[in-house]
């Protein structure tokens, strides 16, 4: 098989890199563990994307996880919940708040956030073993909060 097959068959505009570059060099900063100058790449993309679009909530996963990294999670849910405000329809956005609520012991939130992620995976953009994988997590913290609540 010919790997020339697989690489794009039209070549990437010079505009289109500079709107991405920021986003490559926060992931290169972020392999290489610099979370902090990865925020300020991610920051920068933000600017150049339209509200509602999906770069858009590609960063803004992106930036949510650098703020968990950094044990910053009060920005994590607030940019993740920035994301939501916007309109994703990214189940793994829905994953992470659920999470980052269940971790902070409010079920409430924690509960909505699993409905919201369940109802957005008839809409997100996924393959069907990824929709299986985001079913299976959601179940799965919904368990964990019900066993939680008990033991509360």
């Amino acid at each position: 098989m010919s790997f020339r097959k697989l690489l794009p068959q039209k070549t990437v505009s010079k505009e289109t890199l500079e709107i991405l570059s920021p986003v490559f060099e926060g992931e290169i900063l972020f392999k290489h563990q610099r979370f902090e100058e990865s925020v300020e790449k991610y920051r920068e993309a933000l600017e150049r994307f339209l509200p509602k679009s999906s770069g858009r909530f590609l960063i803004y996963n992106k930036l949510g996880i650098v703020y968990e990294r950094l044990e910053r999670y009060s920005q994590a849910i607030g940019i993740y919940e920035k994301c939501v405000s916007e309109g994703s329809i990214t189940p793994f956005t829905y994953q992470r708040l659920a999470q980052l609520y269940l971790d902070r012991r409010n079920f409430g939130r924690a509960s909505e956030f699993v409905r919201q992620g369940i109802r957005c995976l008839k809409n997100a953009k996924t393959d069907l073993f990824q929709e299986i994988y985001f079913w299976f997590i959601f179940q799965r913290l919904k368990l964990r909060i019900k066993r939680l609540q008990k033991q509360s």
